[in-house]
């Protein structure tokens, strides 16, 4: 007999309800839950397609254990669980006992934020074992906007939400919401609130190098930038702002330190000094500037386009001032603190003197526990005390980072690499074990991912939808037997049956809630009351003078380096190209990479898509093969002639380049070309202030291959 079951998509941050039909045991679709009173019957391809990746007959069933020497040519024996959790526990104490525990460090890959019970095990795991070394997806895409919130609020998890609903103007950087749904903004079908805004009378730009998806006539209108260039850009619409008497001075009193500060970063920066290398005309620069200050309530939101940037930390910095001194923060139609079920400001708290630390690569830092990504090969290099054994936790970071063969030629010099996911990936050729994980419909789960960015707040339990099939075990199940292995405290001390959501309990009961309550109610969940207004500065700022820090003294450095980045691009040759990352409907990770029915005719590749402008300066034309390259690397890939971008762009989708991914049959069938092999890795290769990697913007030379 056939059960309808709510549950909710953990694959990107909305977290729609969904409903699985289940018979005996054994999924048959998902679909949109019509009844969930936040997402109400909307759910995009990713979540509803998911059941592709539950039945993918590539799944990682049983653990596997290493049988040959060679790093990138991987050979695997099936074994069980009790032989893989001794060997995995033996492994990492010989290399503890040789080395030291600093000789080990973990990567912790996106979706683990999806996962509430397996991020609470994984900080238990590296904490017990004296694992310092800890690398994060982060710093491929969001670990500037931890940064930037500490420095301007005094918390990392202080991320004010644009309310689309009320405003009446909205400036969204680097971001796609019909392709991505959004980031740092929990919103389920993102693209009928930039609607129903439009409808409000608002106007709406996206600000992007390419006419975005997400622009049409109904929703907003686009502004072509260049790339990596979105910091002046808003220090002149700041600087315009501050001449024609827009800055709420009452507001910036009251709440503001630092403000002369912001005024000398922006000064240099009017609308005709930075026209020509933003790529925008300085009236238009002005009239939206001027937009924006004088309507009723304006909101602001930016994205990874701006994010992997190389000054992405100052970008939100100056994000957030553009909120801040036109008096729309905590303000209904600008931005807003959500609270959620649980005061996620506070747990963000940080104390921002003396950051930075000695190291063989230069001074460092880490953000929210995390290391620059881009150092991970280096540390396996390193001279003093290098890493000899990586646990990489759902992620692939040989495909997702910076650095091609230099990243690959590190992994294999690797002594012990233990890799936790559902698929034999890229990184996982190179594993000597290799641990089946659940996937979201095989775990309990709470939607903990957007506590504090929830435009609707609400909080929704989840029972496994399905058993785990054969031996997949979930996370927080396989890092509690490894610590149990090594003598470690670890969930089952008290028994094989663990309460393992105690502590989500007890969180919940800062709202008066329980996981009862949430097991008890329609669909699991229960909605909370809306974003507050007016208790920002009183109850959620966290520095310590409880006013926002306007220009913090720790940008020092990074402000005097934006001034030379500056006259670089003013320096810049014509014709220059810069590559940028290209999202689209048809890859997600490496995961969807490998679901056929997602290769149709023109999406079996990664081509490079270059302006009609750039293909007949030179001479390229759809369907070529072109050479692309810089000092990083070289790859030849397809040109696609792409009316969307603006001249001096061009642009490729990653996540690609599956070539030597054995364990992943479609994906290898469909390979394309690893556009991160054309990004710098190690020391220089990312932005001080937040170890976030320089992934877009990126200079690079094409030409066409001639046989």
């Amino acid at each position: 007999m056939t059960q309808r079951i709510h549950t909710f998509c953990r694959v990107c941050e909305p977290s729609c309800g969904l409903v699985a039909e289940v018979d005996n045991g054994r999924l048959l679709r998902l679909r949109p839950d019509d009844e969930h009173p936040v997402s109400r019957g909307f759910a995009c391809h990713k979540g509803v397609g998911f059941d592709a990746i539950h039945h993918d007959p590539d799944r990682l069933n049983v653990p596997l254990r290493r049988s040959n020497g060679k790093r990138d040519a991987g050979e695997f024996v099936a074994t069980d669980w009790p032989q893989a959790i001794a060997g995995v526990a033996a492994d990492l104490k010989a290399i503890q006992q040789k080395y030291g525990s600093d000789a080990i460090a973990g990567y912790i890959g996106n979706p683990t934020a999806f996962n509430a019970l397996g991020t609470q095990a994984l900080n238990s795991f590296f904490l017990q074992m004296g694992c310092r070394r800890i690398f994060t997806s982060g710093t491929q895409d969001c670990s500037n906007k931890f940064a930037g919130s500490e420095a301007v609020f005094g918390s990392s998890t202080i991320h004010p939400l644009p309310d689309l609903e009320h405003t009446r103007y909205a400036l969204v950087f680097g971001e796609n919401p019909k392709v991505s749904h959004m980031s740092f903004v929990s919103m389920p079908d993102p693209m009928a609130k930039f609607r129903a805004a439009k409808q409000n009378g608002a106007q709406v730009w996206f600000i992007n190098p390419r006419h975005v998806e997400s622009a049409t006539p109904a929703t907003g209108d686009v502004l072509q930038v260049r790339p990596d260039t979105d910091l002046y850009l808003m220090a002149a619409l700041l600087h315009e702002l501050d001449v024609a008497g827009l800055w709420r001075e009452d507001v910036i009193r009251e709440h503001g330190a630092n403000v002369d500060g912001l005024r000398a970063f922006i000064r240099p920066y009017s609308a005709e000094a930075v026209a020509a290398v933003v790529g925008v005309p300085a009236a238009q620069i002005r009239d939206i500037a001027l937009g924006f200050g004088r309507a009723e309530s304006a909101c602001v939101h930016m994205s990874t386009g701006v994010n992997m940037g190389r000054q992405g930390t100052l970008c939100y910095w100056l994000l957030h001032m553009l909120s801040f001194v036109t008096g729309n923060l905590d303000r209904r139609g600008g931005n807003l603190y959500a609270l959620g079920f649980y005061p996620a400001a506070k747990a963000g708290r940080i104390n921002l003197k003396n950051v930075f630390f000695p190291s063989e690569f230069g001074e460092l830092r880490v953000i929210r526990g995390a290391l620059p990504g881009n150092l991970l090969p280096d540390f396996i290099r390193a001279k003093q005390s290098p890493v000899k054994a990586l646990v990489v936790i759902a992620g692939n970071p040989i495909l997702s980072m910076g650095g091609g063969e230099v990243l690959r030629e590190a992994f294999a010099e690797l002594e012990l690499l233990v890799v936790l996911d559902m698929f034999r990936s890229a990184t996982g050729e190179y594993a000597d074990w290799l641990l089946p994980c659940t996937d979201m419909l095989e775990r309990a789960d709470l939607n903990i991912c957007g506590l504090g960015m929830q435009h609707q707040p609400h909080v929704q339990y989840t029972d496994a939808v399905v058993p785990p099939a054969e031996q997949r075990k979930e996370e927080w199940w396989i890092l509690g037997k490894i610590e149990q292995a090594m003598g470690y405290r670890s969930v089952f001390d008290a028994g094989e049956s663990p309460d393992v959501f105690a502590r989500l309990d007890k969180m919940l009961g800062y709202s008066q809630l329980s996981i009862a309550q949430l097991k008890a109610a329609p669909q699991h969940t229960i909605e909370l009351p809306p974003s507050p207004v007016g208790r920002f500065y009183s109850d959620w700022i966290q520095t310590e003078d409880q006013r926002v820090d306007c220009c913090p003294a720790l940008f020092g450095e990074a402000i005097g380096r934006a001034h030379a980045i500056f006259a670089g691009l003013q320096a810049e040759p014509a014709g220059t190209l810069k590559l940028i990352s290209l999202r689209t409907n048809y890859m997600q990770n490496s995961w969807y990479h490998n679901v056929g029915k997602l290769k149709r005719a023109r999406q079996q590749e990664n081509p490079l898509h270059l302006s009609v402008a750039d293909a007949q300066r030179l001479g390229i034309a759809d369907g070529d093969r072109v050479r692309v390259s810089n000092v990083h690397g070289v790859i030849e890939a397809t040109a696609r002639v792409d009316d969307t971008l603006r001249d001096g762009v061009v642009a490729m989708t990653h996540g690609w380049g599956q070539e030597r991914s054995h364990g992943l049959s479609v994906a290898k069938r469909y390979p394309g070309v690893n556009a991160n092999v054309l990004l710098p890795t190690g020391p220089g290769s990312y932005e001080k202030l937040s170890n976030q990697a320089h992934m877009t913007g990126i200079t690079v030379q094409v030409a066409r291959v001639t046989v």
